[in-house]
């Protein structure tokens, strides 16, 4: 790709038959590429890394983004290197945290992983995804029954969370329908089942409970949007196993449930409960509900409910594209964020605010994986791509290994160091980083 070149270079209107939501997601997609990879300090890392998007479970759920343009758009591979190359065994993935990562991270993985297998039928990633989960059943799950079982959230395994929960529910459908495990089957209905004991899914409201009580019943700590976007992902893969009705009844409910709860009433956008001082992590949270809605949608035998989830994907992104976009030239007035550098191409356009409803504050690769994320789900069925920049598969190149004297290092407070035969573990207040050091 030449120096200089933009969005507009390599996306039109007319690759994609006039499909607006294509279009866009292309534009999107480029500009989180150019802005955000690869992260300068992807040498450090064992996993894939955007630059200034160095949470471990947010680069995991970005694979699944990636993919899902593939699926939904037909004759369209772009950017499947970086897809393959997101490849991670399961002691890589472990060593991002050190000893032990938290369970509802490593479950995006194991999500992501069965879900680009889904797609492209790569068998390493099947191979991943099945160590990745198992290992979760063998740490994560309580065998003691507390609450009837359930996922920990960490391993210090004093509390449980639904998305840890909802995240191992549609792997573990996923995981038998490509494997004929029936150990999936039942893991599946035992993940199932410590939620309904619960009471995660609300019997009133049809809203999702973000954990339980010590007793056992709905925390009512109820808002991220991911939490109905997950149990909705788990429900369609319940109906792929069974062809029962009832599991797509249910998650009709909770999709009308979160849409009302999270719509905004004057501007009818979906909006996070937190905003407009949501932290990094809560500002994907829309995007993997809309995901997870357009899953519903190929699976919905109501005509009537299809269209009205897609009305519902098309105006969220009219308001995303009038309200919350900063694409100026020269781009770099847009205010973008880069925590670790420079990026290795220039910088491109559209760039996203964490809130739909506008207005447009700064860009970083959180709220653009959620605007992709739309633009994704809003893609009409049938879509297809045409032209010479649907295989776009820029070069980029490999991560350079990085020493002590290297910079940008890790930007974080009190992060410690410490030198341990030819690797280093940066320690970080929250989490641990294993990384690869070169001794020079």
């Amino acid at each position: 790709m030449a120096e200089g070149d933009t969005a507009k270079s390599t996306c039109s209107m007319e690759m994609f038959s006039g499909d607006f939501s294509a279009y866009m997601a292309c534009k999107t997609q480029f500009a989180l590429q150019s802005n955000w990879w690869p992260s300068p300090i992807a040498g450090l890392l064992s996993f894939q890394a955007w630059n200034s998007l160095s949470a471990f479970w947010e680069n995991g759920i970005i694979l699944e983004t990636y993919a899902n343009f593939v699926a939904f758009v037909g004759n369209n591979t772009r950017y499947t290197g970086i897809i393959k190359s997101s490849n991670r065994n399961l002691s890589s993935l472990k060593q991002a945290y050190g000893s032990i990562p938290s369970f509802d991270d490593m479950a995006w993985y194991a999500l992501s992983f069965a879900r680009i297998y889904e797609i492209f039928c790569w068998n390493e990633f099947l191979t991943n995804s099945v160590d990745v989960f198992d290992w979760l059943w063998k740490t994560a799950w309580d065998s003691n029954g507390t609450c009837g079982g359930g996922m920990w959230w960490n391993n210090g395994y004093r509390q449980k969370v639904t998305i840890t929960n909802t995240i191992s529910l549609q792997a573990a459908g996923k995981l038998y329908r490509f494997t004929n495990d029936t150990k999936y089957l039942h893991q599946m209905h035992e993940i199932w089942s410590y939620l309904l004991r619960n009471g995660i899914v609300d019997n009133s409201t049809y809203l999702i409970h973000d954990g339980p009580t010590p007793n056992c019943t709905g925390n009512n700590f109820i808002g991220p949007t991911y939490l109905g976007g997950t149990v909705i992902g788990g429900l369609v893969e319940f109906y792929k196993i069974y062809k029962n009705e009832t599991y797509l009844d249910l998650a009709n409910k909770i999709a009308q449930a979160e849409i009302r709860n999270s719509t905004n009433k004057s501007s009818g956008i979906l909006t996070e409960y937190c905003e407009p001082r949501c932290n990094d992590d809560q500002k994907v949270f829309k995007g993997i509900f809309v995901r997870n809605l357009r899953y519903l949608i190929d699976v919905l035998v109501d005509g009537k409910q299809k269209e009205e989830y897609q009305r519902y994907l098309d105006h969220n992104v009219k308001g995303i594209v009038q309200y919350s976009v900063c694409d100026k030239h020269p781009i770099q007035n847009c205010n973008i964020v880069f925590q670790y550098g420079p990026p290795y191409y220039n910088e491109s356009g559209p760039v996203f605010a964490p809130n739909w409803n506008g207005p447009f504050t700064r860009g970083s690769p959180m709220q653009q994986i959620a605007a992709l994320d739309l633009f994704i789900s809003a893609i009409k069925p049938g879509t297809t791509c045409n032209g010479e920049f649907c295989d776009f598969n820029p070069y980029y190149p490999p991560p350079k290994p990085l020493t002590c004297n290297d910079k940008p290092c890790p930007r974080t407070n009190h992060a410690v160091i410490i030198l341990l035969l030819n690797r280093i573990h940066v320690v970080v207040p929250t989490k641990n980083v294993s990384v690869e050091f070169v001794h020079e």
